[in-house]
This record gives structure tokens, C-alpha cells and sequence, in this order.
């Protein structure tokens, strides 16, 4: 416990002008280090779920993650710089409510598993266009801005697609640069079948 001669000092210092932060002010004994983690919010071991999608802790097939790891070189983003334009807009609320729809929309796992993959993209995409202050708070009509840009034409989906016939020709050396057509119609099936 802080002694009387320690409190005035620190109110006189407080009247100086000097700041104090919380955690030099109030005295937690063992658990300083701990609450002052919590108090200034220094927490880089702490994951917000804004832009984490679940997933069911299943085993992914070894071409499959391949073919995930080149659309995830496709569609990378900076997660800090994506969070830091969430903090100075606020946009933390109706993005929790976002992605808590995400998460309880019934989807295949396939389609889950490139959602999780290519999120913070797809929605750094939708965040950086005019008007996303307007649509952000329409929660419903957000989410289905982040599905149409995952399921459109030439993207996330579609590219997930390719790479994974692309990869499983090459296992089976087939090669597809004689018969692109055939390539496109495989593709066709693959996403179809996600």
C-alpha cells in the first residue's frame, strides 16, 4: 500500500503538470506487471476476433493448403494498418456484429476456410472505397458485400479453384497448357463442388 507521504507526493505531482498513467498511480503489488498490460492496452499477445473468421480445427489436404497459401499471397493485406483504420473510424462495433454473422452463416468449410484465408482483405477492400462509413452500418447488407466479393468472378473462390486443379494436374501431369478449355472446365467443376 502506497504510505500518506507517497500519495501527496504523487498529488503534487499530478498539480505540477506531470501526467501519470494509471498504472504508476494505483499500487497492484505482485500483479504490477500484469494490470499494467491491461491498463495501457500493451497487449500484443491479444488477437481481437474483428477480422478472425472461424474455422473448424479440421485437417486440410496438403494440395489444398498450397493452393490456400497462393491465394493467400494473392489477397495479403497489413492487418495493423486494416485495425488501426477500424480504431480512428469506429467501426469496431458494427464489425464485431459483421463477422459474428459470418461466423454463424451456414457455409460449406471449404468456402470458410478461403473466407478465413482472405478476409482482412476483402474487407480492406470494402473499407478503403467512398461511402463505406454508410454501408458499414448496415450490418446485413455488409455482410453480403464480403460474401459477393469472395464468391464473384475471378476471385477469392474462383482463384482457390484454379490453383487447386493447377496443383493437382502437375501431381498427375496433366498438362493443361495444351488444353486450357479443359483446365476452365475443371475449374468450373471444383468451385462448384465448394
Amino acid at each position: 500500500m502506497a504510505t500518506t507521504e507517497e500519495k501527496k507526493e504523487s498529488s503534487a505531482r499530478t498539480a505540477a503538470g506531470t501526467t501519470v498513467t494509471a498504472s504508476s498511480a494505483l499500487d497492484f503489488g505482485d500483479l504490477k506487471n500484469e494490470w499494467s498490460k491491461l491498463l495501457e492496452k500493451q497487449r500484443p499477445d491479444a488477437e481481437s476476433n474483428l477480422l478472425k473468421v472461424n474455422v473448424r480445427a479440421s485437417k486440410i489436404d496438403p494440395l489444398a493448403e498450397a493452393a490456400l497459401s497462393k491465394v493467400k499471397e494473392a489477397y495479403s493485406t497489413n492487418e495493423n494498418t486494416l485495425r488501426k483504420l477500424i480504431t480512428r473510424k469506429g467501426w469496431a462495433t458494427e464489425l464485431d456484429r459483421v463477422i459474428k454473422r459470418i461466423n454463424s452463416l451456414r457455409i460449406s468449410e471449404s468456402k470458410r476456410v478461403v473466407l478465413a484465408a482472405v478476409y482482412p482483405a476483402l474487407l480492406n477492400k470494402l473499407l478503403s472505397c467512398s461511402g463505406a462509413d454508410e454501408e458499414v452500418k448496415d450490418e446485413m447488407g455488409f455482410t453480403d458485400s464480403v460474401l459477393f466479393e469472395l464468391e464473384r468472378e475471378d476471385g477469392p473462390l474462383d482463384r482457390f479453384a484454379q490453383e487447386v486443379v493447377k496443383l493437382v494436374g502437375a501431381k498427375h501431369r496433366i498438362n493443361f497448357a495444351e488444353d486450357n478449355v479443359l483446365c476452365d472446365l475443371i475449374a468450373h467443376q471444383v468451385r462448384a463442388g465448394l
